[in-house]
């Protein structure tokens, strides 16, 4: 009996914790006019996870765009778009780091920089 009262208290508990997290988040679509090919997809999914408050994410590669759900007063639109900045990816308010774009495949590394489009898409 003791066993089965653990296991409702620690649904119960688990199920309001993840109502309050679902609470506190927001969706934004960050415009990526940087976006070439699938070979930069590598460096947005990583960029994405490390990045704190960032929940999940969907890469629209037609739209040139990601939808990103993120926890509010961790972070914002903003803050992600910089976060891609820094990792050489060119979003509508931020220039990536020319550094960072140095890394990226040589196929986006032009689009990067806004001089062209990549030929792959």
């Amino acid at each position: 009996m003791k066993k089965i009262l653990i296991v409702v208290l620690l649904v119960a508990i688990s199920s309001v914790t993840y109502a309050q997290n679902k609470k506190n988040t927001k969706t934004a679509e960050i415009s990526i006019p940087g976006y070439c090919c699938k070979g930069l997809n590598a460096t947005i999914e990583k960029t994405l996870a490390y990045e704190r408050g960032v929940v999940e994410w969907t890469l629209h590669q037609d739209k040139k765009s990601v939808t990103v759900v993120y926890r509010e007063g961790k972070t914002d639109p903003v803050k992600i778009e910089k976060a891609l900045a820094a990792n050489g990816v060119r979003t509508a308010n931020e220039k990536p780091n020319p550094r960072a774009i140095e890394k990226l495949p040589a196929c986006c590394q032009p689009a990067a920089r806004g001089e062209a489009s990549c030929n792959k898409m």
